[in-house]
């Protein structure tokens, strides 16, 4: 059996416009403008969240925060996204699928849960069952990968629990704070090119 695949300005298309993804407990939809806020912004600032990150290495601002928002719309290679929880609505965290290569098939799913009150509340692991689904079914990529600290032991389990297996370390590849750490490596293979 074949799969009738769309041809590519329709599949950057679902990139741009970022259809809504939604789950039990979550949904995601495009970042815009809306989604900027002060707990938004306050996230970017807090040490706690952004530890194992690239955020939080200055003071961020709602300006700096809409800036990147702007940066990130209309692109065809990250599909950027809001995760809001889906019984109250609220504003929870941000997630993409990012540096998608259309040369390669390939994208990087990024994720960060910024209200600490959903932490350890499966919300990261539904947020990439979403992403995989999209990046598989939707825009037909053959593998995503995801990249975190190796004390990130929250993460490295969402991945695993995702179906991603470990495919490397890059050594002392992330530096923050003083102190350089390693990246591991996850990657799934679109099951339906197997």
């Amino acid at each position: 059996m074949s799969v009738l695949i769309p041809s590519l300005d329709k599949i950057k298309k679902l990139v741009i416009e970022e259809p809504v993804l939604e789950s039990a407990t979550v949904y995601l939809e495009g970042l815009s403008f809306k989604h900027v806020s002060q707990s938004y912004v306050s996230w970017l600032n807090d040490k706690e969240v952004c530890r194992e990150n690239r955020h939080g290495r200055g003071n961020n601002t709602i300006e700096l925060t809409r800036k990147y928002v702007e940066s990130v719309d209309n692109l065809d290679n990250i599909a950027a996204f809001a995760i809001l929880a889906k019984d109250t609505g609220k504003h929870i965290g941000n997630t993409s699928l990012g540096n998608i290569s259309w040369e390669n098939n390939s994208g990087e799913i990024s994720i960060l849960i910024g209200e600490k009150s959903y932490w350890g509340k499966g919300v990261a692991k539904e947020t990439y069952r979403l992403l995989i689904e999209y990046g598989f079914n939707q825009l037909f990529l053959h593998r995503l990968y995801s990249g975190m600290t190796v004390r990130n032991k929250a993460m490295i389990k969402v991945a695993e629990s995702s179906g991603m297996s470990k495919e490397g370390i890059f050594k002392e590849a992330f530096y923050k704070d003083g102190i350089y750490v390693d990246i591991v490596m996850y990657g799934i293979i679109n099951p339906a090119h197997k």
